[in-house]
């Protein structure tokens, strides 16, 4: 078994962090955005009043903020472990950072793309 320096064995751990707060940055907002969905009343067609959809709408939001906001954090983290790996780091920790990252980028661009449209 080969030795485990001090430097990868912090790169592990931040690692690690990174990937807890990836999975987080997805299933977190997920959980809370289908908690709020399920607390809300569902329109009666009966009685013919509507349901105000803002309370879901402001759900929605926080969620994609809450995504953004922890995904950019462990891409953050992410990096930091990789910086600290020696020379000649592998193409697969890159892909892996590019892939914590994607929620980030997806609510960045779907901002923008509502900015825009606007």
């Amino acid at each position: 078994m080969l030795p485990i320096n001090a430097a990868s064995r912090a790169g592990r751990e931040w690692r690690i962090t990174s990937l807890i707060l990836g999975a987080m940055s997805v299933l977190v907002p997920a959980v809370y955005f289908a908690h709020m969905h399920a607390g809300l009343p569902e329109p009666d067609p009966a009685s013919g009043a509507g349901i105000c959809g803002m309370p879901l709408l402001g759900a929605l939001l926080l969620s994609l903020a809450a995504c953004f906001v922890l995904s950019l954090f462990a891409l953050i983290v992410g990096t930091i472990g990789y910086l600290r790996l020696e020379p000649p780091r592998s193409l697969s920790r890159r892909l892996e950072l590019c892939v914590i990252g994607l929620p980030a980028l997806l609510m960045l661009a779907t901002a923008l793309a509502s900015a825009i449209l606007e």
